[in-house]
């Protein structure tokens, strides 16, 4: 039996019911409690009473119906009411009226208290053998399923067997995970791939003299020595329109780099130059004749071999 209902009986039969975090119903004495043949009674507000109340938990006593109505112990009892509730809780706080069926309806206040509207009777019929007086949910399109279910034995369950439950719940865990770990992947798979991009253009900008080549590589040595211009040098030596450029590949106040740097174009066999003034502003460059017309071609080859920007000095 559900635990809406078994609220609504514990109510009628005791005529007081404290929820944890919800308040206290209470039904007068005087109130008759309709029967299944009172069809007028039943449409008629149930006339129960509702105070806001700081309940800490449920009573012993409801805790003892619902385990007597469910055929569970205690703490699985006692889980299945809080679950009810923290479901009603939710609703509340975010605006949705909590519907307690035979009892009527919650909703909350902007002062952050509970306003209640009574509803209707749950029909209540014996359905014990020793006489015992509780209620049983007989009413609206519940009840009707309840009644198919009872005539018809093939028709589904109206509660699911404890078997069913369970391989229920292994189905949503599984799916739970599916879907995580999909999102995982889609957010790994857009992560990745600017990391990819940027790790790229981040080894294509970075200075040559960050990190000192294999010096036994040779095609990095032809390159090099493609770029310092080598055959420039051969080809405008007898020129006597070119002028002697310095092309300045690293300009910098850092000592220790400009050395490194230095002494790497020189393991290439490149005839690098090295100048230091005053001590504190240091310059790497390769020094040759050229044309005036050459020296942009000359400067750009550069600046793509070494991923530097050069400067040229007469």
């Amino acid at each position: 039996m559900k635990i809406p209902i078994l609220l609504a009986e514990f109510l009628y039969k005791t005529r007081r019911l404290a929820l944890p975090g919800i308040g206290i119903f209470t039904l007068d004495k005087s109130v008759v409690i309709p029967q299944e043949n009172d069809p007028d009674l039943l449409s008629m507000p149930n006339a129960v009473q509702f105070q806001n109340a700081n309940v800490q938990a449920a009573d012993n006593e409801l805790i003892s119906y619902i385990t007597q109505h469910t055929g569970k112990i205690k703490p699985l009892a006692t889980s299945d009411l809080e679950s009810y509730l923290t479901l009603g809780m939710e609703m509340l706080n975010i605006g949705k009226p909590f519907y307690l069926e035979g009892i009527g309806t919650i909703t909350k206040n902007r002062a952050g208290k509970f306003d209640f509207s009574p509803g209707e009777f749950t029909v209540i019929k014996e359905d014990q053998p020793s006489g015992t007086d509780h209620a049983k949910h007989k009413g609206g399109a519940d009840h009707a399923k309840h009644k198919k279910a009872e005539a018809d034995p093939s028709a589904p369950a109206t509660e699911s067997s404890p078997q069913n439950r369970n391989l229920i719940r292994g189905i949503a865990v599984i799916a739970a995970l599916v879907i995580v770990g999909w999102g995982g992947y889609l957010m790994y798979k857009n992560t990745a791939a600017p990391e990819i991009k940027d790790n790229t253009e981040t080894n294509t900008a970075v200075p040559a003299d960050s990190a000192a080549p294999d010096t036994t590589n040779t095609a990095a040595k032809n390159n090099a020595q493609k770029a310092a211009g080598p055959d420039t040098t051969h080809r405008m030596a007898g020129n006597k329109d070119s002028v002697l450029y310095k092309f300045i590949i690293l300009p910098t106040y850092n000592k220790e780099r400009a050395l490194r740097r230095y002494r790497q174009l020189l393991s290439f066999d490149l005839k690098a130059h090295l100048d230091e003034k005053d001590s504190a502003f240091f310059k790497v460059y390769f020094q040759f004749p050229a044309l005036a017309k050459d020296t942009i071609r000359i400067k750009d080859s550069l600046k793509r071999q070494y991923a530097h920007e050069v400067t040229i000095e007469e």
